[in-house]
């Protein structure tokens, strides 16, 4: 299988970034509290300036935007492309010691997501998507397959962003509707489990871009249906995701959170 130039220049980028990553984790870490249960650590820090640097040796005309470093070399209306990075999403969980946590990378231009990475170093689960060429995890073809009806199993994300009443109104709706729901507390990585199918969508009120925008080329590309996140400024300042096979989106589509 020929895989684009995109993954062959990236792909060992960001598998080092995991090393880094897990090796900050077992050396020990410093933490700093940013909000409720929302922290950031040096591995946060560090990952994503390894991260840029290396980009842009490829990539030295591109902007990006990082959740612990902002938008840099670039403003929103450039023609030039933007990198939006998330370090470590689902830092509490990668703090904690479990697996369930990720790299997430995705490349947008002209207002569109064109490159997607989304890897799970602890996993060893690599995904990657481009625009009209697929989705894959460890080279392997990703492709969403619709749920039996009763049997559909959505992963949530849950925003300290939006009042706790909006995520309650969402459980009941999933209940009415016979879906059963998970929340594994790392966004960017249900994302791609959707479209390897091991939950079948997945709902959050208001994600930050460097935790939506890989997940859900991923989903697109594997056959999946998604909202259009980067509408309304999106890109800066986050978005509703709601993402699913194409029937079980129609559902997911009519909750109001």
């Amino acid at each position: 299988m020929s895989l684009p130039q995109e993954y062959v220049q990236l792909m060992p980028i960001i598998r080092e970034a995991g090393k880094l990553a897990q090796q900050f984790r077992n050396e020990g870490l410093k933490v700093e509290v940013k909000g409720r249960q929302d922290f950031v650590s040096q591995a946060d820090v560090e990952v994503e300036n390894f991260l840029r640097e290396k980009i842009h040796v490829f990539f030295p005309n591109d902007g990006f935007l990082g959740e612990e470093g902002g938008l840099r070399h670039t403003t929103p209306d450039t023609e030039e492309g933007v990198w939006v990075i998330d370090p470590i999403d689902g830092t509490t969980n990668y703090l904690q010691g479990m697996d369930y946590w990720c790299i997430s990378v995705a490349y947008v231009k002209n207002d569109v997501t064109q490159l997607g990475f989304v890897y799970a170093p602890d996993k060893n689960e690599f995904f990657f998507a481009k625009r009209n060429h697929g989705a894959y995890c460890n080279e392997k073809v990703l492709s969403i397959v619709e749920p039996e009806k009763g049997q559909a199993i959505v992963g949530l994300g849950r925003s300290n962003r939006r009042p706790i009443e909006e995520y309650l109104t969402v459980l009941k709706e999933l209940d009415k509707q016979d879906i059963e729901y998970r929340r594994f507390g790392a966004g960017a990585l249900m994302l791609a489990h959707v479209a390897l199918g091991i939950v079948d969508g997945y709902y959050e009120a208001h994600m930050n871009s460097w935790d939506a925008l890989a997940g859900s080329l991923l989903i697109e590309e594997a056959g999946g249906k998604v909202n259009d996140f980067l509408a309304n400024n999106g890109l800066l300042e986050g978005n509703l995701v709601c993402t699913a096979a194409p029937e079980l989106w129609e559902t997911l589509a009519k909750i109001d959170g």
